[in-house]
């Protein structure tokens, strides 16, 4: 249960974080004038919370070896982008008004960074247990 907590702060974190470097370059990009109206900041704030705790907490699947790792891939992303087109639709992340092709591109460059979100963590935890396993063969148990 901690560490299904501490995922879940930290997905909301890096979503969060996401967000409000969006959010800046939008502002910086429109000279000042990017503005947001009906409540729509705080549909948008709630939002990356929600996609935060959809990517977040699936990751816990990788803490069972029932599955083969592709399947805990799918079953994480999948859950995870799922949960963030819905809300990309929702509070207007992706531009409906650039059309279908539009659309696909902006949905396209942010399944990407979810990927490269994930790649990230994926290498992470990699050199993780590599250091560990290298520290355990290391040690002499026998005593």
């Amino acid at each position: 249960m901690k560490n299904l907590l501490k995922d879940t702060l930290i997905g909301i974190g890096i979503a969060c974080i996401i967000f409000t470097v969006f959010g800046t370059i939008f502002d910086v990009a429109n000279k000042g004038t990017f503005s947001m109206e009906h409540y729509m900041f705080t549909k948008q704030a709630l939002g990356a919370v929600i996609v935060g705790i959809g990517f977040s907490l699936p990751s816990g699947i990788y803490r069972s070896d029932k599955l083969p790792f592709a399947l805990q891939v799918l079953f994480h992303m999948g859950i995870g982008c799922a949960i963030y087109i819905i809300t990309a639709f929702k509070v207007g992340w992706i531009p409906s008004a650039f059309g279908w092709g539009g659309c696909f591109l902006f949905l396209a460059a942010e399944l990407l960074i979810a990927f490269l979100i994930w790649l990230g963590f994926a290498f992470h935890y990699r050199k993780l247990a590599q250091s560990m396993n290298e520290k355990i063969q290391g040690k002499d148990f026998s005593h």
